[in-house]
């Protein structure tokens, strides 16, 4: 291949990873506003940080509180649902999937609007969906809605590349993963202080801005 090919297919290929980057970045964005919205009504009980569940469960069931235990239980049941309905969609779309799943999941945030009741239970499971939109970022594997595992992949890679064992840079990636998920928390907190804790819509509103800019980007991308 010639050199202004090869120029062309590097160009493609940074361009898509950027587009990839901003997408998962504005997915954890959303992730870390719902999980805000999330907390607010069920106060010590996370909708995407099911390490923190498992031990607060740990804990409930140690103090034998088991009513507490129960609903954080069902809390995590319904995060595997999710993902595991959020796994059926992208299999069903083939490769619309991403467009389908975050669609799903605006949609899903757009329910606590006529029941606000339901809230809390369907923030759990469109973050648990949400997971099976995007996992990669060119070489990278990131998270959508934990962050745990963005920062000891940005641990190692940084510990790696001290050492002089890096073999790539592509757990600089993780570094805005993490701080889109820190803004979207940051966002959401103003919102709720500032509008309430049950002002749903602007979650919605965020929820389908996000979503439009996803799929916009997905169909710009496969048209690329």
């Amino acid at each position: 291949m010639s050199e202004p090919g090869r120029q062309g297919l590097a160009a493609a290929a940074s361009s898509g990873t950027a587009r990839r980057l901003f997408l998962a970045g504005a997915l954890a964005f959303l992730a870390g506003a719902t999980d805000v919205y999330g907390l607010a009504q069920l106060r010590d009980i996370f909708v995407s940080f099911m390490s923190g569940n498992t031990t607060m469960l740990g804990i409930a069931l140690g103090r034998q509180d088991w009513m507490h235990a129960g609903l954080i239980g069902a809390i995590i049941g319904l995060f595997v649902a999710g993902a595991a309905a959020g796994a059926a969609l992208q299999i069903a779309a083939g490769r619309r999937h991403l467009s389908a799943v975050v669609a799903a999941v605006a949609a899903a945030l757009a329910v606590p609007l006529i029941r606000p009741d339901w809230a809390a239970f369907v923030y759990v499971f469109a973050m648990g969906a949400l997971n099976a939109a995007t996992n990669r970022v060119g070489e990278a594997t990131v998270g959508l809605t934990y962050v745990t595992g963005t920062l000891v992949k940005f641990g190692q890679g940084l510990g790696q590349t001290l050492c002089g064992r890096g073999t790539g840079r592509s757990w600089l990636l993780q570094a805005p993963m993490w701080m889109s998920l820190l803004a979207g928390a940051i966002t959401a907190a103003a919102l709720t202080a500032r509008f309430g804790a049950h002002s749903f819509w602007l979650l919605a509103c965020l929820g389908v801005v996000t979503a439009t800019g996803a799929i916009a980007l997905d169909v710009t991308g496969r048209r690329g």
